[in-house]
């Protein structure tokens, strides 16, 4: 891309937007723009940028919702690792019989014994949860392990009110479900930071192998192109040791 020419695009997308007070559509900043083939993560930076400077732009909302939208987590088989592991664990835990009703009674009436027993209980059953619902963000013995912190915390807050094994069952699994999507997002973070620093890299190595090119990007024009922060520019480029 040649800098002058954005630059250009840019001060002629500004121009408009005085003219239509203050205002741009999303298909006005695409159509000034299309001769440039920028892709969405550029297209939002200018949206971004246009914004920052007291631009009003309709449809913008829906831009960024669209681009910034959270995955939801996906359910995988178990791998014969996984499920050699599962079968151990649930080998292990001791098989109990008790009246799940008399229990749930107990544990609204504050009783410590009740609580233990419906914890022992129910181990086995959050157990099969948590691999019924086994994602790649997560090991399989973490998400078990975060199955019976949620089916603790459950029983722990459950007040005095009378609670039964459909209540239960559906606190651990809003559990396992809030850490999938929050490892999901997590990882959906990390890759996205992976391809935001490839992409500078990539545009640093251009300047570097032209450096007395006077359209050379500098750092606040690649802040605007590539939607990043300056502070996380230089913190790359620090990184990469591409900062000298």
């Amino acid at each position: 891309m040649n800098v002058q020419e954005f630059q250009n695009k840019l001060k002629e997308i500004q121009s408009v937007a005085r003219e239509n007070e203050n205002s741009l559509t999303t298909a006005q900043i695409r159509d000034t723009f299309a001769g440039l083939e920028l892709d969405k993560s550029q297209l939002l930076g200018v949206l971004k940028y246009l914004t920052s400077q007291g631009i009003q732009i309709e449809g913008m909302e829906e831009t960024a919702a669209e681009e910034t939208k959270e995955p939801k987590y996906k359910k995988v088989p178990l791998t014969p690792e996984e499920e050699a592991y599962f079968k151990d664990y649930l080998s292990e835990l001791p098989e109990l019989s008790i009246d799940t009703k008399q229990a749930f009674a107990g544990l609204a009436e504050g009783n410590q014994e009740a609580l233990q027993a419906l914890t022992a209980h129910y181990m086995k059953e959050t157990a099969r949860m948590a691999a019924d619902m086994n994602a790649e963000e997560i090991f399989l013995a973490d998400l078990i392990q975060e199955a019976n912190l949620s089916l603790i915390q459950a029983l722990g807050e459950a007040g005095t009110e009378l609670r039964d094994e459909k209540w239960l069952m559906g606190e651990v699994r809003k559990g396992l479900i809030r850490v999938l999507e929050e490892q999901t997002q997590r990882k959906f973070a990390d890759d996205s930071l992976v391809a935001r620093v490839e992409k500078l890299e990539s545009a640093v190595r251009e300047l570097n192998d032209d450096e007395d090119d006077k359209n050379a990007f500098s750092i606040d024009e690649l802040a605007i192109i590539l939607d990043m922060k300056v502070d996380e520019i230089r913190d790359v480029l620090r990184l990469t040791g591409d900062d000298k």
